[in-house]
């Protein structure tokens, strides 16, 4: 890599990617001077709103030899190839969740990056956001003291009356969406499409997992979504019992089945207090503590920045790292981490045993305090 900025590729037009290119223009550690996509029209038209120098089909970006690293922000059934032909090329690798559909990807995708001197990195990045980060700081000086356990729960059958919520990408004209045609695949549904933010945010916190044993079904084997029905093949209503490596036992629920009830999205239980964190797809929040003088959640302010949507920062600090020779936070170990244990999950189901995970990761250094947004120091 140069001294100067990394120079980053996408693979990927769809509507994530603008995200990633608005928010690349406020980092100082990468510029994105290329993009591809199958439809090399659909990666001119981004190019052209979004400034990129150069748009192309996905095979004249990775022979590049000016692209340092690629982000791959295809469908999810193809993470992995993708990844892989990446590394196969050179470049150092940032995946958008899960980093793979099943483990014989991740686990060649990691091997390859040793073996050639590369990276691999992998979304969801929302952990760096102030309120987990807060969280993570109030975890390690002992302020809910030892942790017992943890909940993480989403209930994501659409609302049919619902409106797009605050923030969320809008649909881009030309383009079909996921939810619409695979989402339903094997890699797809709440656990593959949520589960990611929701194991990194408790790794985060945590550390990493030991065993799963799961429960899992698929409620209705076809789902209506708008004039089309599509066919499900992935477990749309997914429930665990996870230990963590420290002991810490996590209950988890991902469910494209029932309707939302109020349920916290993640807490953190410790022998001295818990924690009521926020919705892990969010970097910013209002994050409350339960003391053990008193029923009532205090709200807790954040003491980091990034709190807005901050996608890209995980790739920011991927570039860092590299320049800087120092491990980045949102590492291919524990993207993989995360991929083992849904597979984990669905096969203890099916075999209707526990299951050890073959997988562990180092969890993710904390950001230090007092960082500005937009920026990741060395």
């Amino acid at each position: 890599m140069t001294s100067g900025p990394a120079r980053v590729g996408i693979i990927g037009a769809g509507t994530i990617s603008g995200i990633y290119l608005e928010n690349s223009k406020k980092f100082d550690a990468f510029d994105v001077t290329a993009i591809a996509d199958l439809r090399v029209d659909g990666a001119r038209k981004r190019g052209e709103e979004f400034g990129v120098p150069k748009a192309c089909g996905v095979d004249d970006l990775l022979a590049d030899p000016d692209i340092d690293l690629v982000i791959n922000l295809t469908p999810h059934c193809v993470h992995g190839k993708v990844g892989i032909q990446v590394l196969e090329a050179g470049k150092h690798v940032y995946n958008e969740k899960p980093l793979s559909v099943y483990r014989e990807d991740g686990q060649r995708m990691l091997a390859i990056a040793r073996d050639k001197g590369l990276r691999v990195g992998g979304a969801p990045d929302t952990f760096f956001g102030g309120a987990w980060q807060t969280a993570r700081a109030l975890i390690d000086r002992g302020l809910i003291g030892e942790p017992v356990g943890a909940l993480a729960n989403l209930h994501a059958r659409p609302n049919p009356n619902r409106k797009r919520r605050p923030g969320g990408a809008a649909p881009q004209p030309g383009y079909t969406s996921f939810y619409a045609t695979d989402y339903y695949e094997f890699g797809g549904g709440a656990i593959f499409d949520r589960g990611p933010y929701y194991l990194n945010a408790l790794i985060h916190l945590l550390g990493p997992f030991s065993s799963v044993a799961g429960l899992n079904r698929i409620t209705w084997p076809e789902r209506q979504h708008g004039d089309g029905v599509l066919e499900v093949k992935v477990p749309t209503h997914a429930t665990a019992s996870m230990q963590y490596a420290n002991g810490a036992i996590c209950t988890f629920l991902m469910s494209n089945d029932v309707y939302e009830t109020g349920l916290p999205h993640i807490e953190i239980y410790g022998s001295e207090g818990s924690l009521r964190c926020i919705d892990p797809n969010n970097f910013g929040g209002d994050l409350f503590l339960r003391r053990p003088d008193g029923p009532d959640l205090e709200p807790v302010p954040s003491e980091f920045g990034y709190t807005g949507n901050s996608r890209g920062v995980g790739v920011a600090d991927l570039c860092r790292a590299i320049a800087n020779d120092r491990p980045q936070r949102a590492h291919g170990d524990m993207a993989y981490h995360v991929v083992d244990i849904i597979n984990s999950i669905l096969e203890s189901s099916d075999t209707g045993k526990h299951v050890d995970l073959a997988s562990t990761c180092a969890q993710p250094a904390p950001l230090p305090p007092n960082l500005e947004d937009w920026t990741i120091t060395d």
